[in-house]
């Protein structure tokens, strides 16, 4: 079962087989922390963990199923009695098995300190035995929960010795399969650190999964090949991803077509988890590619899936994707349909993981709370005053900027007003005086020749590519980047930069002033509609154009437009 490490308002979406957090400032996701590889390996277990000690095997089936449904602090409490009753009786299979289920409820309630504690007992245990897929599984887990502390250099150990031991593996095909996990977890691991290095890990955890037998008693070959289709899938992302510099769409949707093969091995035993993320994600690969149909056709498939399995954060993604699909073929009405439920579940998200970042916060708190609350009190009260303060000079600043704001938002409605009578005005291209003092030795010839292409570059909306450079640029006219940058800095009067900003503002300025339905979009989807990465680039970007947010222009458009 395939998850999410993002579900990015951004272009690349990682299916990972473990929970996470995304380590970046932006925004935190919260995921399933119940391992597929980690509980598989414990369905897997014997099923007589403590011969001649019935009580304790009861005790853990009791807390394996109240743990599914999600009874995790009743669970917690058997699973502990059945410890203690195995290391009673010297049973340290029994142990094992109990203790690793301990440590994924601390996990679970994000009380990462208990899980590693647990999972130090665990290993002992496994070492002990010398039970190596056990200590791969183990070394993975604590790889995810060191690297959920922000603890990256311990994380990254705790992989490669996951790795060490599951080649320790005497069964080829058991030792195959848990290389390929430990593979595929490290691909999000460098994730914004190295592309190569993620599609390093990818492709061996490819290579080690393929090397499983289909006929292994080891391994089920619905195993197999769901986690092929995942790794496959992984790889049709990485290649898609506009921030990755070995961007190739054609080997995106090769390794896209291969798990949609794969899938077709099993027909209906596949994995649901696994069939949705693969569907969102060809979604949104024929979203990019324009082809609206086929990006609808597999987003409405997969919120038909997703009603029986209740994954809001692909229902999320769905919806934006579709929204924009219908948008793009004429049919505002549906796309305002898809839009209107993307605002209500992001919002219902938003909160669910405001909550869950709370919940370690508090216990932090609780734990650190000693005898000081008297010091607290005193501090709050200062910080009171203070805040009072500083609110009271806030209030008269804030009235005499929304005045000046309220000037620029007025002198951008004149300019819009009368752009349509300068455009009549100017002159074409042909005709402007091309004569201009450069840096750099330019032909009369080729200026008139790159100032006209500049001009065609500036209708076709290019400029709204989210891998757009000088370099991408000047392949694209024809030239090289010393001739574009120098015309653009005399003839624009900008650098690169700023002149793709100030196109990407008057561009998405337009649209909100022209089309009202823009008017209610969130601010990342505009972001990412001019071609930014994140909402906050956008909004600086925005602001250093027009002296305001576009949240307020928004604001003022509704009102007085």
């Amino acid at each position: 079962m395939a998850k999410k490490l993002f579900s990015r308002t951004s272009p690349f979406i990682f299916m990972r087989k473990k929970e996470s957090f995304n380590r970046g400032i932006q925004r935190l996701y919260v995921l399933a922390f119940l391992l597929f590889f980690f509980s598989l390996s414990m369905a897997n277990e014997k099923r007589i963990v403590c011969p001649g000690n019935e009580n304790i095997e009861q005790l853990i089936d009791q807390a394996t199923s109240l743990n599914k449904n999600g009874k995790n602090k009743e669970a917690l409490e058997l699973f502990q009695k059945a410890n203690d009753l195995a290391k009673a009786a010297g049973c340290e299979k029994g142990e094992l098995n109990a203790t690793k289920n301990i440590m994924l409820i601390y996990s679970d309630g994000y009380d990462y300190k208990k899980a590693l504690e647990a999972s130090n007992r665990a290993r002992y245990l496994a070492l002990n035995q010398k039970d190596y897929k056990a200590l791969s599984t183990l070394y993975n887990k604590r790889a995810i929960l060191h690297e959920n502390l922000g603890l990256y250099d311990e994380s990254i150990k705790e992989y490669e010795a996951a790795l060490r031991y599951a080649n320790m593996i005497s069964e080829n095909d058991e030792r195959h399969y848990q290389a390929s996990l430990v593979y595929y977890n490290m691909a999000p691991y460098y994730q914004g650190r190295s592309d190569q290095k993620v599609l390093y890990s990818l492709e061996k955890s490819r290579e080690e999964i393929l090397q499983v037998d289909d006929k292994s008693k080891d391994i089920p070959l619905d195993q197999k090949i769901d986690m092929l289709i995942s790794v496959n899938m992984n790889l049709g992302i990485h290649y898609r991803d506009s921030r990755n510099k070995g961007r190739n769409i054609d080997k995106s949707e090769f390794y896209f077509m291969e798990a949609l093969k794969q899938m077709g091995l099993l027909k209906g035993k596949i994995d649901l988890d696994t069939k949705i993320d693969l569907y969102q994600a060809l979604q949104e690969f024929y979203q990019e590619k324009k082809n609206y149909k086929k990006a609808i056709e597999y987003g409405e498939n997969m919120l038909a899936m997703e009603k029986s399995n209740s994954m809001p954060y692909n229902r999320r993604v769905g919806y934006m994707v579709l929204a924009k699909s219908y948008l793009a073929i004429g049919e505002n009405s549906t796309s305002q349909k898809y839009l209107d439920l993307f605002s209500k579940l992001n919002d219902s998200i938003n909160s669910v993981e405001k909550e869950a970042v709370e919940v370690p916060v508090k216990k932090m708190i609780s734990e650190a709370k000693v005898s000081g609350d008297k010091k607290i009190k005193t501090m709050a009260v200062v910080s009171f005053v203070i805040l009072l303060l500083i609110t009271g000079v806030m209030l008269i600043y804030r009235r005499r900027s929304n005045k000046i704001i309220h000037k620029k938002y007025e002198d951008l409605i004149a300019k819009i007003h009368f752009k349509n009578e300068e455009d009549r005005l100017e002159q074409p291209i042909s005709e402007k005086n091309s004569k201009i003092k450069t840096s750099v030795t330019i032909t009369d010839e080729t200026l008139k020749a790159l100032l006209f292409k500049l001009e065609k570059f500036e209708n076709s909306e290019k400029y709204l590519r989210k891998d757009l450079s000088l370099t991408w640029m000047a392949n694209n006219l024809a030239t090289n980047t010393k001739y574009l940058s120098e015309v653009i800095k005399v003839e624009r009067n900008h650098n690169f930069t700023s002149y793709i900003n100030e196109l990407r503002m008057n561009y998405i300025i337009k649209k909100l002033y022209e089309n009202p339905m823009y008017r209610e979009y969130k601010i990342a989807y505009l972001a990412e509609e001019c071609g930014y990465a994140t909402p906050r680039v956008f909004v600086n970007a925005f602001k250093q154009q027009t002296g305001f947010t576009p949240s307020y222009f928004v604001e003022q458009l509704k009102v007085s437009v």
